[in-house]
């Protein structure tokens, strides 16, 4: 008996770790996301100096708003917490969450084909853009089916690129200004670097398979998802 009690107090402090570093983690991502969505804001307050950027100011400015909307949105919609307390809130955030994403992807391609330093660059955030396009999709279609798992699955693929703006913001200084690399180097590496490890991650989370949740929680799931059935 003595033993079992050990354990299961050593299962509980276990668990409480996990679940403050969970915590610890989603607000870490929550602020970077801001951070980064409050730096963009100087595309729409004044015209880049960075000539490339100003001749492409409206598909850049509709990538970035698009971009911003959904790192502000896209942290939210993994909370259990805002699932249970404002079910109303979760499903319009979706709804906008995805809108972004579409806004997004499709002027980040735009912008892929005139990015700068070439094709490596062109190919790499054309991938982005492409990927980021079709996982929103194929989240939005599994809900639309009630796969459930299938929709989580998606979504946090999706959302793993959402996180690319973030990954390229603290990629590009560091190599410019710590490594001291090149632009050309720096630019070509980061159209893969800031994408393709956060994509490696969501797979890897997704194949290690969902927690296990309350039924309350499975309950709230299926009805959150019910916003994408129109019928």
């Amino acid at each position: 008996m003595a033993g079992q009690v050990q354990f299961s107090g050593s299962s509980a402090t276990t668990s409480t770790g996990s679940s403050r570093l969970v915590r610890g983690l989603w607000w870490l991502m929550l602020l970077s996301c801001v951070g980064v969505s409050v730096y963009s804001t100087q595309y729409f307050l004044s015209t880049p100096r960075d000539a490339h950027f100003s001749r492409y100011i409206i598909p850049l400015r509709l990538h970035i708003a698009g971009g911003m909307g959904a790192l502000l949105a896209g942290p939210w919609q993994f909370s259990e917490k805002l699932r249970a307390r404002a079910l109303n809130l979760h499903r319009w955030l979706g709804r906008f969450y995805l809108v972004e994403v579409v806004l997004g992807s499709i002027a980040g391609l735009a912008m892929a084909t005139v990015s700068e330093e070439g094709m490596a660059t062109h190919l790499g955030f054309g991938a982005l853009a492409i990927l980021w396009f079709f996982t929103g999709l194929q989240a939005y279609r599994m809900a639309r089916k009630g796969d459930i798992l299938a929709h989580r699955n998606w979504m946090i693929r999706n959302f793993a690129l959402s996180l690319a703006a973030v990954m390229l913001r603290s990629y590009l200084p560091f190599m410019l200004l710590i490594l001291h690399w090149s632009f050309r180097q720096t630019y070509i590496t980061v159209a893969w670097l800031c994408w393709v490890p956060n994509l490696l991650v969501a797979e890897w989370l997704v194949r290690r398979g969902p927690p296990r949740v309350k039924p309350l929680t499975d309950t709230i799931t299926v009805a959150s998802i019910s916003f994408y059935r129109f019928n």
